[in-house]
This record gives structure tokens, C-alpha cells and sequence, in this order.
């Protein structure tokens, strides 16, 4: 992908219209870049007066909008490190070809199940463990069906073992911690609601089936090791992560690190010993990703709204549910006074009672089911924005450490201009400098195309989720007011037949 212009913000130094890191200065308008890691001789590259040689095409992630990502149709499982392709970023409607997968899919090669939670210990130190099911025909697992038993400090590791070893992806969310930690320490003899460990069950096997169908993370290996390994071999899975080496992009943020170090103590002696100073330099600027950022951030606002509103909206429902059955209470007391002196009306109000507490049901059905079909997935979208947030972070936190290489990487430059005398040391300086950029460039550029290909995918299957969501919420509306409408409807006649003045027009008559 190349902007506009046709500019390759990749290209080395000399180049027009270059977006990265590079001196402004006389002397480094013939230097060659140099692009690969561990360079043989610096000095002759710093010397050399040939041109430099255009690199390959490569894509410009900074200088292209957000709105133009492709969300028309899932990229292939090939390209998961490319960028994604790009378009104006308008979904595609139904019955246009394009195709959307809901971000509850399963994956069909790695199936997971979450179920059977149970208690187990008493008191504040209580806790729940899960059965995770898996069926699978991926050939990396060992059997095709088993199981396992995890508590939510197991789900919890996993989350953040996915997040820290791929930057840039959007690790599905897990329900938040201290529910489970509250609900727990209130525990004593009673256990608690069935309700709420159907949701807290529901909430960890939608996480794992995320995690299944992501193209990425499918495949990673604490997921493998989460589902099939025994407890014992987990916790010393779990303890050899601990003690790993970092990765290489917390190695690479380290070593840039070292290197601002360096560049301010160079900094310093320069300002001291001469009135030069370090040459100025131009950073790299990712309008996508400030675009992404603003855009999540605004999204996550909004649904906060959204689910506030259908919270009250279902309270409203529960609140009517309680009132209904004071109503219904009341008017079978009523009854029960008319009984002995007027057995028609004491009848029908027993009836219309008993109606009302009916009715009493179903809003109360009405409120459970609306927070299940709206208020719950809405409150777990604002959780896959923090995931979004996070990822597009690691873009940001990528980005950073690009431009610091980049300005370690000039000062260098400069310095093995000024330090003739001392080429050797220089030279290892200017070498090391460029490793690390390199290292840098190729980083920033996979965490790049990582969140281009998210985002994308995030915005199809946030799609196809709010459609369903909408959809069910509204049948669910029209459902339970047609119920209720009718409960109304067939108490009427119940009525027509308490004797009085005017009953010949009937009750009835009032729905024609």
C-alpha cells in the first residue's frame, strides 16, 4: 500500500518526501542505507558516493486513513501478516456478496465448551472451577475429544500470555475479575445465584470460541497447552513462561532504551564541547492509528450510553414486573371480601388477579431475556473496545520505539562523521544503531499490519453482531407485547359476565 503520491516513506536516505527518521545534513545526502541487519563495513557505506537503490515495494502503514480499510470480506488465512487490503471503509449490506462472521463463531477445526461449574473449598477462600470440552481435528493436539478443569486465575493467564506474545492483536475480553472475587467472599453456606454462574460459564466459553476462531490465536501454543494439559503440567508451563526470556519486542524496546541513553549522553557532551548539535529529524507520523484510537475511543463512549439507557429501559421492566404482582395480590384480596356478597364480581376480579400476576411473569421473563439479548452484549462490547484500545496501543507503543531507533540511529551517523579517529568503535556503534532500527522497522511494520487486519475484522463481525443483536432485541419486544396484549384481550369476556347496568353493550364492545 503507497500513499498518494507515490512516495515509499521506506526509502533510504536522500529520498523524497522520506517520513522516517533521517539527518537533516550535508553529509548524509550520499549515504546508502542500510537495510540489513549486521552490515560489513559502515565506513565504506558512510564514504560511498553511488546512488541509492530503491527498496521493493513495501507498505505504507502511517500515511493511509483508517476509514480505508477493507472490511467487505474476511483475508485469507495466508496473508494474516499482510496488511489488509484497503477500500473506502463502508460495510458491505447483506445481499451485496460480501460476507460477515460474528465474533462468537467457532471455529470449525477447534471446538471448546465451557460447563459443570463447581464450588469448591468454603468460605472467603471458595472458588469455582470449569470443565473445558474440546473437540478438535487440528493435528497438534493429541486426541480429538477431551477435557480438562481450569479456575478463572487459568483463564486469566491465558488472556495475558496471548496479549503480551501478539502485540497488536485483539485478544478477546474476559468478564471482569471481581465479580467472581465479590460473589465468592459472599458466599458462606448458600452458594450463589444459578443465574449468575450460567453467565459467568457463558462468559469464559464465548471467550475460548473467540479465541478459537481468531485467525491468529488459534494456533498459539499456551492455548493448545491451556486446553489439553493437566493442572501439574499447566502450573509448570505457567512457571517456565516466568522465567523465559522476553520476547523480542520487549528485547528491541530495551535495547532502544540503552540507546536514548547513549544519544542523551551524546547529546550532553555535544552542547558542552561545541556549539553543534545533534541534526534534526523527522519522525514517523501513523495517522491510522491515531484515526483507530480516536475512533474506539468515541465508539466506547457511545455504547456506555447505549447500555446505561437499556439497563433502565429493563428496569423499568422489572420494576413493572413487581408492581404487577402487587396489583395481582391486591386484587385477589379484593375478591375474597366480595365472595360472600357478590359471588359474579368476586369472580371476576379473582380472574382479572390472577391475570395480572400472569402478566406479572412475563415482564418479569421480559427483563431477563432483554438483558441476555441487549444490556449483556452491549456491556461485553465495551470490553472488546478495551481489547481494541489495547491493540491499537501496541501499534502506538511499536511506532515509538521505531522513532527512537530512527533518532538513535542518527545520532550515530553523525557521530561516526565527527569521530574519524576513532572508526572502529564508531563504526560498531553505527552498526549496532542500524541493527536496531532494523529490528524496529520490521516490528512496528508486522504490528501494523496485525491491527490493520484486526480492526478490519473487528468492524465486520461488529457488523454482523449489532444486526443480530437489534433483531433479536426487537422480536423480543413485539414477542412479549403480543402476550401481554392478548392476556388483556382474553380477559375481557371474563368481565362481560358480571351482571350490572349497560352489560348488554359488553365489555367486549370496547375493542371494536
Amino acid at each position: 500500500m503507497m500513499s498518494s503520491d507515490g512516495a515509499n516513506p521506506f526509502a533510504p536516505a536522500g529520498a523524497a518526501d522520506s517520513t522516517y527518521y533521517e539527518a537533516v545534513s550535508s553529509s548524509q545526502d550520499n549515504v546508502q542505507e542500510q537495510g540489513q541487519i549486521g552490515c560489513q563495513d559502515p565506513a565504506a557505506a558512510v564514504r560511498s558516493s553511488a546512488p541509492p537503490q530503491p527498496p521493493p515495494s513495501e507498505p505504507d502503514f502511517g500515511a493511509q486513513s483508517f476509514q480505508d480499510l477493507d472490511i467487505s470480506s474476511p483475508p485469507p488465512a495466508a496473508a494474516a501478516t499482510q496488511p489488509a487490503p484497503r477500500f473506502e471503509s463502508k460495510a458491505m449490506e447483506s445481499g451485496s456478496g460480501g460476507s460477515t462472521v460474528g465474533s462468537s463463531t467457532s471455529s470449525p477445526d477447534l471446538h471448546v465448551t465451557v460447563s459443570n461449574p463447581s464450588k469448591q473449598g468454603d468460605g472467603i477462600s471458595a472458588y469455582f472451577t470449569y470443565e473445558v470440552i474440546t473437540k478438535t481435528s487440528l493435528p497438534q493436539y493429541k486426541y480429538g475429544q477431551f477435557s480438562v478443569t481450569r479456575r478463572f486465575r487459568d483463564f486469566d493467564w491465558l488472556h495475558s500470555q496471548l496479549g503480551q506474545k501478539h502485540p497488536g492483536a485483539i485478544v478477546p475480553p474476559l468478564p471482569e475479575k471481581h465479580s467472581a472475587q465479590v460473589s465468592t467472599m459472599r458466599m458462606s453456606g448458600v452458594g450463589c445465584s444459578a443465574e449468575w454462574l450460567e453467565q459467568r460459564r457463558s462468559q469464559l466459553q464465548r471467550f475460548l470460541q473467540r479465541v478459537a476462531a481468531h485467525p491468529q490465536l488459534h494456533s498459539a501454543p499456551d492455548l493448545q497447552t491451556f486446553l489439553e494439559a493437566t493442572e501439574d503440567t499447566l502450573e509448570a508451563w505457567k512457571e517456565s513462561s516466568k522465567q523465559a526470556k522476553q520476547s523480542s519486542y520487549m528485547s528491541m524496546l530495551g535495547e532502544v532504551k540503552q540507546g536514548l541513553l547513549s544519544l542523551s549522553s551524546y547529546s550532553l557532551r555535544a552542547s558542552m564541547l561545541s556549539s553543534e548539535s545533534i541534526p534534526p529529524v523527522v519522525a514517523v507520523t501513523d495517522v491510522a492509528c491515531q484515526q483507530m484510537g480516536n475512533y474506539a475511543a468515541a465508539l466506547e463512549t457511545q455504547i456506555a450510553a447505549v447500555h446505561k439507557h437499556s439497563k433502565k429501559f429493563i428496569e423499568r421492566h422489572r420494576a413493572l414486573a413487581s408492581s404487577m404482582s402487587g396489583f395481582g395480590l391486591s386484587l385477589t384480596q379484593l375478591a375474597n371480601c366480595e365472595a360472600e356478597y357478590n359471588a359474579s364480581l368476586a369472580k371476576a376480579l379473582s380472574t382479572m388477579g390472577l391475570c395480572v400476576d400472569r402478566m406479572s411473569s412475563l415482564y418479569e421473563e421480559q427483563a431477563a431475556k432483554g438483558a441476555l439479548a441487549f444490556e449483556e452484549p452491549m456491556k461485553d462490547y465495551i470490553r472488546m473496545l478495551g481489547s481494541c484500545k489495547q491493540a491499537i496501543s501496541a501499534r502506538d507503543n511499536a511506532l515509538k520505539a521505531l522513532n527512537s531507533a530512527a533518532s538513535v540511529l542518527a545520532a550515530k551517523r553523525d557521530r561516526f562523521e565527527k569521530m574519524r579517529s576513532k572508526e572502529d568503535k564508531a563504526a560498531r556503534e553505527l552498526r549496532e544503531a542500524e541493527e536496531m532500527h532494523t529490528v524496529a522497522k520490521q516490528e512496528y511494520e508486522q504490528v501494523a499490519a496485525r491491527v490493520d487486519a484486526e480492526m478490519a475484522r473487528f468492524q465486520r463481525e461488529k457488523l454482523a453482531d449489532f444486526k443480530q443483536i437489534m433483531v433479536g432485541f426487537v422480536s423480543l419486544q413485539l414477542e412479549y407485547s403480543q402476550r401481554i396484549q392478548a392476556a388483556w384481550r382474553d380477559l375481557l369476556p371474563h368481565l362481560d359476565l358480571v351482571p350490572g347496568e349497560g352489560t348488554e353493550s359488553g365489555c367486549s364492545a370496547t375493542l371494536e
